[in-house]
């Protein structure tokens, strides 16, 4: 029997119909059991990226923070506005043990903390040549969390002259086309780690700012610590094995209509205080993801 869930008009606002790098629809899913996570390294350097900002220097106006942690066995991207939030729902159940309902997001969420996005829902591992992306899908999709891994790293880059200068390291420009869309990256030769946002890396140097020549996904580097710090893994024991090509067509799916992928309908109340369900609702919006294949 499919799900029925109330529709609340007045919840959502419907942006226009243009391609969007992140659909305003999809609501976040429950928080993750922050009490459940293992340590499985501890970083040698970490980096904080601003993802899709209007202005770095402003966290409120990312779409989200982001981590790199990079360690002596592991390497592994995530949310940092989604960690924290996670940590902090955590601590606010242990002080509310009779509430029957929890937050779904706490702390700095950026400009869009109630939305889910696949890059701030999506946890990243490099180890051994090899990236598993851990995948959580939003409100009332979580039966389609899912794991896949694929071979690391995948781009291949050509070598640009320009440079400029990123968190006080002289950055080399470097370009390639990947998964559908070209890239430009700017990457720190003085720090010999190939690795960078998302899923680029293999470059001679840290990639300390990326965005696809399109302007629609951009990444920059707002800080870099070299403090030793835990990196944590979550309990996954509930997410489904899969491959890449069916977590994409997933993602790309339910930021196209979260609606009716959750099978969401309109109500309305009687006369009588009664809930009554009414037709189905379908709204979709046209999506560009980052990897477009």
């Amino acid at each position: 029997m499919k799900q029925l869930i109330v529709y609340i008009v007045t919840c959502f606002v419907c942006l226009s119909a243009l391609a969007q790098p992140k659909n305003a629809h999809c609501p976040t899913p429950n928080s993750r059991d922050a009490g459940k996570m293992n340590v499985v390294d501890t970083t040698r350097i970490r980096v904080w990226y601003a993802f899709n900002a209007d202005n770095v220097k402003d966290v409120n106006t990312y779409i989200d923070q982001q981590r790199l942690d990079i360690g002596k066995r592991a390497i592994k991207y995530y949310s940092d506005f989604l960690f924290r939030s996670d940590s902090l729902i955590g601590a606010w159940a242990k002080s509310h043990p009779g509430s029957r309902t929890a937050p779904r997001f706490l702390g700095n969420g950026g400009k869009k903390p109630d939305r889910w996005s696949e890059y701030e829902y999506s946890d990243l591992f490099i180890s051994g040549g090899k990236l598993t992306e851990y995948a959580t899908m939003p409100q009332s999709l979580g039966k389609y969390n899912a794991y896949y891994t694929e071979t690391y790293p995948l781009q291949q880059w050509k070598m640009g002259a320009e440079t400029q200068t990123i968190l006080g390291h002289r950055c080399q420009k470097a370009t390639c086309h990947w998964r559908g869309r070209d890239f430009v990256a700017w990457f720190a030769p003085d720090i010999p780690v190939k690795a960078g946002p998302w899923k680029f890396g293999g470059l001679p140097g840290l990639i300390l700012k990326l965005q696809d020549t399109a302007g629609i996904y951009r990444f920059e580097a707002v800080q870099i610590s070299s403090k030793p710090y835990p990196i944590y893994k979550y309990d996954f024991k509930t997410y489904r094995a899969s491959t890449r090509e069916k977590v994409w067509k997933m993602q790309k799916t339910f930021n196209e209509n979260w609606f009716k992928a959750a099978d969401y309908h309109k109500a309305s109340v009687d006369a009588a205080g009664n809930v009554v369900m009414g037709e189905a609702v379908s709204k979709f919006t046209p999506y560009e993801p980052l990897e477009k294949e």
